[in-house]
């Protein structure tokens, strides 16, 4: 039996909240419950429902929560207003009781646990073919190393901090257990994200509707390689995505669109007017009908936005009797959200080959392209003869830019700093301790974890 549920006619992961309907028995399978896999996983159709509904805890994952943590760490952004957890994270002051973090690193497990789950309970499926059992351990296997990516750069010191990074990192759940677990090493975390990874890069289709696919796998290869400085590697994985045809560079500054996949997005959420996946960012940067949203600007990025009045991205913000509002999402009420997109891949791809020192003309070409959307064809472009120096330079220039609100930024300055640069986040270093999330409490529950040394960077 072949299931449909990938082909729905909504064809989006929002929807899955709709197709899941009535699947109580499989939403059921949590930490903290009791699972009967024999009762809850007999057919394909069984199995397809948990596989799906782990692309719905993305969807509530993505919907801006996990985005706008990461951006409060970062300096994007100014302190912000009535939110007193959003203001423990942006003042690098998390406790085991910030409720605002510790639901954004329940849910990334709660999301590992059910793919755990369907992965060690194949054998119960009667009717499945070999064919879909390894596409669906494909995409369970690339979500887990999604998930533990995301978590490792925001509980835990960067790649690099330590040599070896034998630094401590966060607990690798490889088996739906319940057992408190202490935690592994930076090390070891990426070593099992990247052989998560490269099984998905494997197994998974070329194509899969909105699905993870292959080229879902080598953006989050080139994610990983580039926090590890691993710069080869980095720019082999982007360069399969940029080279690949499937995306199209977007025209008009607006990645964030209503009602159809923006053509840049790698793997992304998709929300839709029954089931809206975008309120992390709607209801806190939106100022078109709210005077005092809860996320705006610091004025240092409108000053460097401002530094060139042709640039696009100044559309981005607006000058507010002393507030720099946000108005990249403003007028939209339900918009779709990508989480790997070209854009990214392209400048990933262009400071990795200056990195190394190789094919400087494409990393040329990368960045020129995106400036030409933003400034207009043949203005600002960088000259064909630019420096490997010149050409990292503004590749940051650029990444910093085309990423506002999306929580990229921070990684990139922990990278630069392990890589021995000077590096402070609003007068802050790169390293100090409050720019590792503390954990919740209830993992203290592991035999000797050790929680993160909270405060220091003020």
């Amino acid at each position: 039996m072949k299931t449909n549920f990938i082909k729905l006619g909504l064809a989006s992961i929002a929807a899955l909240a709709l197709v899941l309907t009535g699947c109580d028995k499989m939403l059921e399978l949590e930490p903290g419950d009791v699972i009967i896999a024999t009762d809850a996983l007999q057919t394909p159709d069984d199995a397809q429902r948990l596989l799906n509904s782990n692309y719905d805890v993305l969807g509530n994952l993505y919907d801006g929560r996990v985005q706008n943590c990461a951006e409060l760490l970062s300096s994007n952004l100014a302190i912000p207003e009535n939110n007193n957890d959003y203001v423990s994270v942006y003042n690098r002051e998390t406790n085991f009781f910030t409720s605002f973090t510790n639901s954004i690193y329940t849910d990334f497990y709660r999301a590992i646990y059910r793919g755990n789950v369907l992965i060690e309970n194949f054998d119960l499926i009667e009717g499945l073919s070999e064919t879909d059992r390894t596409r669906m351990e494909a995409e369970v296997r690339f979500i887990r190393a999604l998930c533990h990516f995301q978590v490792v750069k925001l509980w835990a010191q960067p790649y690099g901090y330590t040599a070896g990074n034998s630094h401590l990192g966060i607990p690798v759940r490889e088996a739906a257990s319940q057992e408190p677990l202490p935690r592994n090493t930076v090390n070891e975390v990426y070593e099992f994200i990247l052989e998560d990874l490269i099984f998905a890069y494997d197994n998974l289709p070329m194509t899969n509707d909105v699905y993870a696919t292959r080229y879902s796998a080598a953006g989050v290869l080139a994610q990983v390689y580039f926090q590890m400085m691993d710069y080869p590697n980095a720019a082999i994985y982007a360069g399969e995505v940029v080279n690949s045809g499937l995306f199209i560079l977007d025209t008009d500054l607006d990645r964030y669109e209503e009602g159809v996949v923006n053509t840049e997005t790698v793997f992304g959420i998709v929300s839709n007017p029954l089931d809206v996946r975008n309120e992390g960012f709607r209801d806190n940067y939106r100022s078109d009908n709210n005077p005092s949203p809860t996320l705006t600007f610091d004025q240092e990025i409108a000053n460097t936005l401002g530094l060139n009045p042709s640039d696009g991205r100044n559309d981005w913000f607006l000058q507010d009797g002393g507030i720099v509002k946000v108005t990249r999402f403003n007028n939209k009420e339900f918009y779709n959200i990508p989480i790997i997109h070209l854009t990214e891949m392209m400048l990933i791809q262009s400071e990795s080959l200056a990195e190394t020192a190789t094919d400087l003309t494409t990393a040329i070409e990368n960045i020129n392209l995106i400036r030409d959307r933003a400034f207009g064809e043949g203005f600002n472009d960088l000259d064909p003869g630019s420096s490997a120096e010149e050409v990292i330079e503004a590749a940051r220039l650029e990444y910093l830019k085309e990423t506002l609100c999306e929580g990229k930024l921070i990684d990139q300055l922990k990278r630069r700093g392990a890589m021995g640069e000077d590096i402070t986040v609003r007068n802050a270093p790169w390293d100090c301790p409050g720019m590792a999330i503390q954990f919740p409490n209830g993992e203290t529950s592991a035999a000797g974890f050790i929680l993160n040394e909270e405060g220091g960077c003020n």
